[in-house]
């Protein structure tokens, strides 16, 4: 499998292909937002080695955003991820779980942020950005800050998530339409909703 990353939007695609990790019909991401294409991340976690070698060429940007104390992901897509990440940088790593009654994320398990502690943010996939800002609140409640974000594969067409500097493996920016804004070749397709987030309906 390649371990190469990507230099273009083409090389990309051809990446995610390779691990068959794109998949296209009419999906709603976790966002709420619509797309023609879903990034099948399963399908580039269940290759530890690989994505370890993926993830150690981007070590020295990450190094950049300063000291890492803790590396912290949500449940369950970024948890494969963070450990292979917190491994990188010899940094602790932990993890949020969504709380079914509430659809908020919490620590659990006797995980803790200490005051003064700076984390790395760690997901798979990122679209919107929406999953890792939702952790913000209960790290700086707990004295935390964040020294950035670090995605497998950037979709958002962004180098920031919020005020956060992004690190990536690799980009591609897909179209995304609002519910309303689906394009007719799309919404004649039925839509799916991949992953477990629950989508925020408003």
């Amino acid at each position: 499998m390649r371990t190469e990353l990507p230099k273009s939007p083409e090389e990309t695609i051809a990446l995610l292909k390779d691990y068959g990790a794109v998949e296209e019909g009419h999906f709603i991401l976790a966002s709420g937002k619509h797309s023609a294409y879903y990034v099948k991340k399963g399908k580039l976690v269940q290759h530890p080695w690989e994505l370890q070698r993926m993830i150690e060429q981007v070590v020295p940007e990450i190094e950049a955003l300063g000291v890492v104390d803790v590396v912290l992901s949500p449940a369950m897509g970024g948890v494969p991820v963070g450990q292979q990440v917190g491994l990188a940088l010899h940094a602790r790593t932990i993890y949020a779980e969504r709380n079914a009654a509430t659809n908020q994320l919490e620590l659990k398990r006797g995980f803790e942020i200490r005051p003064g502690e700076r984390l790395l943010l760690v997901e798979d996939v990122i679209t919107t950005g929406g999953t890792l800002l939702e952790l913000t609140d209960f790290i700086e409640s707990q004295g935390g800050t964040v020294a950035g974000v670090f995605v497998v594969v950037n979709r958002s067409g962004k180098k920031t998530v919020g005020d956060y500097p992004v690190v990536s493996c690799m980009e591609i920016e897909f179209p995304v339409y609002e519910a309303d804004a689906v394009p007719a070749e799309l919404a004649v397709i039925p839509a799916v909703r991949p992953g477990t987030k629950r989508v925020e309906q408003g």
